[in-house]
């Protein structure tokens, strides 16, 4: 019973180290297999990102200019205003236009920090989509190399073999085996002609010894 666990126990430790061996030394299209899932999904991403980059441009600039035209609505009030002798009217539309124009100004700059993330951003997707490609082409590449693996793997087994499909070091095997077969059996033969020759001599000596003819 111990040697039974015993052999269970070595069993288990023999498929954990092939398990871990081969996790040391994967297929590398596997490999390259999860590695392109994975960058097929960070490529979405990206062009998510771009896309609410696009948003947030738009954005900026729909501001920008709301303020650009309310700053100018208020100089071209303050002005009426100061001739019209509204003095105080013309202030408040002065002080309202130099704050819009500020605002318009962080805002303008926005725009244009957006525009070049902008523009970043869509070099960067070019270069990974490029990058994808590559990979897939790569790909393509090591599937062929592996059909030749498979295919030179496939005839090396072949041409080891018989038309019979037994193994050529069997085969020589065999042929061992009937040469043993053959060669008792001529052992076998020769002991016997041997034997039969010494009982026709035993006879005829028998024969003399007693004076027959």
């Amino acid at each position: 019973m111990n040697n039974l666990f015993e052999r269970i126990k070595q069993a288990i430790k023999d498929d954990f180290y092939e398990a871990a061996e081969k996790k040391k030394d994967p297929n590398p299209i596997s490999m390259l297999n999860q590695y392109l899932r994975e960058s097929e999904t960070e490529v979405k991403k990206a062009a998510k990102l771009i896309e609410r980059q696009k948003l947030l441009k738009d954005e900026f600039y729909k501001e920008w200019q709301r303020l650009e035209k309310m700053a100018e609505k208020r100089k071209e009030q303050g002005a009426i205003a100061l001739k019209a002798g509204a003095e105080d009217l013309s202030e408040i539309a002065l002080r309202e236009q130099a704050q819009y124009e500020e605002r318009a100004g962080r805002l303008k700059q926005a725009y244009d920090n957006s525009v070049n993330q902008l523009e970043e951003m869509e070099q960067k997707y070019r270069e990974m989509k490029l990058k994808l490609k590559d990979m897939h082409l790569k790909r393509l590449e090591l599937m062929g190399q592996e059909n030749v693996v498979l295919m030179k793997n496939k005839m090396n087994t072949v041409l080891k073999e018989t038309e019979f499909g037994i193994p050529a070091e069997s085969m020589e095997n065999i042929g061992k085996l009937f040469e043993r077969e053959e060669k008792k059996a001529n052992d076998e033969y020769e002991i016997s002609i041997f034997d039969a020759r010494i009982q026709q001599l035993a006879k005829e000596l028998s024969k003399q010894d007693t004076g027959e003819v």
